[in-house]
This record gives structure tokens, sequence and C-alpha cells, in this order.
């Protein structure tokens, strides 16, 4: 991690929570000293419970995140949110190209292109999401994909541009299960992304990170933050993750 810029740590909470539990836990992560100094903290909160916990969040330090964007600004689409839509519910940054929704929902190369630019056409900065599956990875094939992933967000109208560009590495393979990706892996992949990319650019790591592994991960000078999936639904294991990232 660099020494000059303050690392992220993005909690992504994916399609869990009621109302309710997603104030609470809103709360009790923006009411936190921890998550004011030294460090960036974002929340990514189910798009029912965006304008709550906006509310909730207030002007403070902690970030909010949509989950994905449609590619039009508007439209006859049903069940879609747009840039504009998230933007005028407070939103700063979205995230754009999870596995998930490559995987479940058969989003491609060219459609996350289209996604990025959407992003940057609203005035919110994307947060691109690259990895490799199990097969990739045994075929020695991570690299090749990921570059290829990059290749066509490189493509998008306006990203990167001069301001903040952040790019996050999921393996695939890690994600919600006990495999968890090699040092020496992330750092491999982490540093041909960086190759890639302007130098301004931001590379966290989205592979099953827990209170345990967040430190020696932070302290890698490769990795620049973290996105957390299941570990942000309760605030003791996501602020305990904060903290350890947070340079000393």
């Amino acid at each position: 991690m660099s020494q000059t810029t303050k690392p992220w740590v993005i909690g992504n909470w994916k399609m869990n929570l009621d109302r309710r539990a997603a104030e609470i836990l809103a709360r009790e992560i923006a009411d936190d000293p921890s998550c004011r100094a030294k460090i960036k903290v974002g929340l990514a909160p189910p798009f029912p419970y965006l304008d709550r916990v906006a509310e909730i969040l207030g002007h403070g330090p902690v970030a909010l995140l949509g989950q994905d964007l449609h590619p039009e600004a508007r439209g006859a689409y049903t069940g879609s949110v747009s840039g504009p839509m998230l933007r005028d519910m407070g939103v700063t940054h979205v995230l754009v190209g999870h596995s998930e929704r490559r995987r479940l929902h058969g989003e491609d190369d060219n459609m996350i292109r289209r996604k990025i630019s959407a992003a940057v056409e609203a005035g919110l900065t994307p947060v691109v999401c690259v990895g490799e599956d199990l097969a990739q990875r045994e075929s020695q094939q991570a690299m090749t994909t990921i570059t290829t992933q990059l290749e066509a967000a490189l493509a998008a109208d306006g990203w990167p541009g001069q301001g903040e560009t952040l790019v996050a590495y999921e393996p695939v393979w890690a994600i919600g299960t006990d495999r968890v990706a090699g040092r020496e892996q992330i750092i491999e992949i982490h540093a041909g992304i960086r190759r890639l990319l302007p130098g301004h650019a931001r590379i966290l790591y989205g592979g099953s990170v827990s209170p345990d592994t967040a430190g020696p991960l932070a302290r890698e000078k490769e990795i620049d933050g973290l996105l957390v999936g299941s570990a942000s639904l309760t605030a003791t294991t996501f602020l305990a993750i904060v903290k350890a990232t947070t340079p000393a």
C-alpha cells in the first residue's frame, strides 16, 4: 500500500439485510471514529435502502456506493437503475463488472465497458471489478483473462480520467468460499494490473476478506484497499477490518 494515499475499505452488502438492519449497521459504521482518519470507507447497500443509508451517512466521511447501474440513463428498462438516479440519491461511486453480475447475469466485457462509460457520464466513480474463475486459474490463464477484461474497460469513454481510478481484483474462485488466494498469487496479479493502468490508479483486493487477513493484505505495497463481502454485514467484523487496514 502506498504511504501517501489512504487505503479504501468498501463493504458490499449484496442482496442482504432488511431495512431496519441496514439502518442499524450503517449508523454503527458511520458513528465509529475508526472510519474518520487515515482511511476511506464506503458502503454499497441494496438499492431499496440507498436513500435511508444516505440520510444516515449524511455529509460524513463514509462514501455511498451503488452495487450496479444500467448502461442507459433512462428508458423502458424494467427493474433497472441508472447512473443519474444513483447520483440523485447521493451515491458517489458504483461497482461495475462484479463477478456475480458477469456470472449470474451474463454481463460480458462489452456490457461492462458501456456501464463504465455510463457511470463516468453520470459523474460517478466506477469501481471496476476484474478476476478469473477456477478453471482459468488452473489453466494458467488468470492474467490473460484479466488483461482482456481491463482492455475492454480501458475502451470506455472517459475512463480512466485524471481523477480517482479504482479497480478491484476478485479471484472468483475465492469469493464466498474457504479457498484463499496465496500472497504470491495476489501480488502477481495486482502488479500485472498496475502495469496496464495509469500511475494514479488504486487497486483493491476482494477475495473473502476477513479481520485476520485484512492486516497482512493491507501491508502489501501493491494492495490499495479491500472490497469486503459477507464480512461487511456485521459492524464488529467490518470495523475490525477497517482498523486492521488503517495505516499505523
